[in-house]
């Protein structure tokens, strides 16, 4: 037998790469169509059946469960299909000629639908053979179909590249990939599609509409793009396998263990999806308890342990909050519940999105060093930032310039004050987003003005800090005392305060409510 494995690269900026809501939402359900339901068809029954052991795990309910598309990895490996989840699809073949037949099939297909998309293919013997050496992926680079209408020289307006088909509804000259998505995302909205999010959304967005214009999302306001995707997840896979041999399965012909350790990987990315899913919709429910007609959010990407959601600014923290907490309840097949490293990037609605989700998933990325730094903790973590500049550099260096003062004392010594402790864990007792944001809204009473003062004084140091602070209210200070300054013993000239990130998650949540009369 030959495997075929088939990875994209580099999703997510296909998704971004036209920075309109519907062409995202039409991006998405290609890539989820292309890669769940078109390329399945593309097999036609040429692939080789393989059995499903009787394996038991942990799983939630799936909300797929149902649909016209489940996600049934035991009906999935009698079509010969390892995977076709998270931009991947794994598939094996009896004949090597098959497995080619199909890749270039395969190829032709990503080049339509997902044009300039990158990708890696391999077919290897299946079993591998003892002495076969190990050999990487092939990479693929990007293809694309056009079929040039006048006039050629005509560049896409919407992406800046390619040449144009024609021009779209708002008379902007389109290349044919852009008008496919635009395509799709009209299908989408009319609840056509098949990929995730198309076949979740009687869940994911009950007896509401999808709301089609950014603008009308953020209430005119500002907005949140959240990314969340798993930590650890290669090394938990790695650890589950290693313990395979300990599984009574592990026995039989070599064939029978084999197919037996390839159902036993897929048995914790399928129980990961599962929870990923039922958790997005419960956090959903959580966090937008009002139905409205047209809810403040919309879903970018949801598949394996990634999520994309764009919402309004002032309920993002909220629903970090509850997915983390929903993500707690449910044990995957290697019976310890997904945490995810979160980045919710904040701005203006008409902030260039793409850019929006380039901080977002630095954010993601700076969390997730707060979560190796405590592996044994297995907690989810978070880092969020509001911008409000036409620009902003990485995170690392914006927190060195804007969030850190260094300052010289009467005494000559110097010493440093860090205005935020971000990222945090998100849920927690004691220096968490949850805990934080429960101290937040204890501040209501309290004057927006004076709150704001606090910051411009810690950026002068700690003393002029502590002198606004005692003009608080004996409430404010009560809620404020025991964060305002941290001190590391093994730094004894460098200050914490984690007041200003409760004054600011304070900010953060009045976001975009005046503006929606509340």
């Amino acid at each position: 037998m030959f495997k075929l494995e088939l990875s994209l690269k580099r999703i997510q900026t296909f998704i971004f790469e036209v920075p309109r809501l519907k062409a995202m939402l039409g991006a998405n359900a290609i890539v989820g169509e292309t890669m769940r339901h078109e390329l399945p068809k593309l097999l036609q029954g040429k692939g080789a059946p393989l059995p499903w052991p009787n394996l038991r795990y942990n799983c939630p309910e799936d909300p797929l469960t149902g649909t016209d598309d489940p996600d049934n990895p035991v009906d999935l490996y009698k079509q010969g299909i390892l995977a076709r989840d998270g931009g991947h699809f794994i598939a094996v073949f009896e004949e090597e000629s098959a497995a080619k037949e199909f890749l270039k099939k395969a190829e032709e297909k990503i080049a339509a639908a997902l044009p300039g998309v990158l990708y890696e293919a391999k077919i290897s013997v299946f079993p591998p053979e003892k002495d076969e050496k190990r050999s990487a992926k092939e990479p693929k680079k990007p293809k694309e179909t056009h079929f040039l209408d006048l006039p050629v020289l005509q560049v896409c307006q919407e992406t800046g590249k390619g040449p144009a088909s024609r021009q779209g509804e708002k008379k902007t000259w389109q290349s044919s990939s852009v008008i496919y998505r635009f395509k799709q995302g009209k299908k989408f909205y009319e609840g056509g599609t098949k990929d995730i999010v198309g076949l979740m959304r009687p869940l994911l967005y009950p007896e509401q509409k999808i709301e089609k214009d950014l603008e009308n999302l953020a209430a005119r306001g500002y907005l949140a793009l959240i990314h969340a995707d798993g930590n650890g997840i290669g090394k938990r896979y790695t650890t589950r396998q290693s313990k395979w041999e300990k599984e009574p399965l592990a026995h039989g012909t070599p064939f029978d263990r084999l197919i037996a350790k390839e159902a036993y990987g897929e048995a914790f990315f399928h129980s990961m999806r599962v929870a990923v899913r039922r958790s997005v919709v419960d956090a959903l429910k959580n966090t937008f308890p009002e139905q409205k007609d047209v809810p403040p959010y919309d879903i970018l990407m949801l598949g394996g342990d990634d999520l994309l959601l764009v919402c309004r600014a002032d309920y993002a923290l909220q629903f970090a909050i509850h997915y983390a907490t929903e993500l707690k309840k449910y044990k995957l097949a290697d019976g310890d519940p997904l945490d995810v490293a979160i980045g919710i990037a904040i701005a203006k609605h008409r902030y260039p999105l793409n850019r929006l989700h380039e901080l977002a998933e630095s954010l993601a990325s700076s969390a997730k060093k707060l979560s190796r730094a405590y592996p044994e903790e297995k907690a989810s973590v978070i880092d969020w930032q509001v911008v409000t500049q036409s620009w902003f550099q990485g995170v690392a260096e914006a927190r060195q310039q804007s969030e850190q003062v260094t300052y010289q004392l009467q005494d000559g010594k110097k010493e440093t004050l860090l205005l935020t402790g971000r990222p945090y864990r998100v849920l927690g007792e004691k220096e968490s987003l949850e805990s934080l944001y429960e101290a937040a809204g204890t501040l209501d009473g309290a004057a927006r003005s004076a709150l704001r003062s606090l910051r411009r004084a810690c950026e002068q140091g700690r003393l002029a800090g502590e002198m606004v602070f005692k003009k608080f209210p004996e409430s404010v200070q009560t809620v404020l005392r025991n964060k305002l300054w941290d001190e590391d013993p093994k730094y004894p000239d460098v200050y914490l305060t984690r007041a200003l990130d409760i004054i600011g998650i304070r900010e953060i949540t009045h976001l975009g409510k005046k503006r929606n009369g509340q």
